[in-house]
């Protein structure tokens, strides 16, 4: 199996790679910049910026393309990176012939950042490509450790039965991978991960 991750040199992409790595996954991440935390020994690098496809170049094959570009901090840019991306994306699973698509989405959240990720969830529905759609809900962990300050407030608003906070469960991103793993290798019909299933 061959795995490209979309924006993979960040929080969650580290954690898949470390995953994929444990059951000798091939993976390699398209993004801007090189993280140099992650050695060529766990995965490739290919530089790319996804709306500029025509310049990505890979010579792979790829089964499965993971998609993880997003904001939450920036309301200017939801359009564009929670929405857009995914667009430019499937662009690029279609030109290199790559099945299947996983999309990581949101679970909880302000309503603008919710929307871009549900409208970026109905592009990849209507894509025609198999795929699987994540709603993870806050995720931390020790490779971004101011993470784990905004925990124990959402932990305790979301006992008081606030909704906002109750969709905004927290989990740990290893877990979150450890599940997104398990369900591809798997090869499971699911097309949704929930918290529930992640927890």
């Amino acid at each position: 199996m061959n795995i490209l991750l979309i924006g993979g040199n960040g929080f969650v992409g580290k954690a898949l790679i470390k995953e994929f790595k444990k059951y000798n996954v091939k993976v390699s991440y398209l993004s801007r910049s090189q993280n140099y935390s992650i050695s060529k020994d766990e995965a490739t690098w290919i530089h790319g910026d996804i709306f500029d496809i025509e310049n990505i170049i890979t010579n792979e094959k790829y089964d499965i393309a993971i998609h993880l570009i997003g904001t939450i901090k920036n309301k200017k840019l939801y359009s564009k990176l929670n929405t857009e991306s995914v667009a430019q994306t499937i662009k690029l699973c279609q030109k290199q012939n790559i099945n299947k698509l996983v999309y990581f989405s949101a679970n909880g959240g302000f309503k603008q950042y919710i929307e871009s990720k549900r409208n970026g969830e109905k592009l990849v529905v209507n894509s025609k490509l198999d795929y699987l759609i994540v709603r993870p809900g806050l995720m931390y962990g020790k490779d971004r450790p101011t993470s784990y300050f905004n925990i124990l407030p959402i932990k305790f608003f979301s006992k008081l039965g606030i909704p906002f906070f109750k969709n905004v469960h927290p989990l740990p991103v290893e877990k979150v991978a450890e599940s997104v793993v398990k369900n591809i290798l798997r090869n499971t019909d699911s097309t949704i991960i929930e918290i529930k299933d992640m927890k």
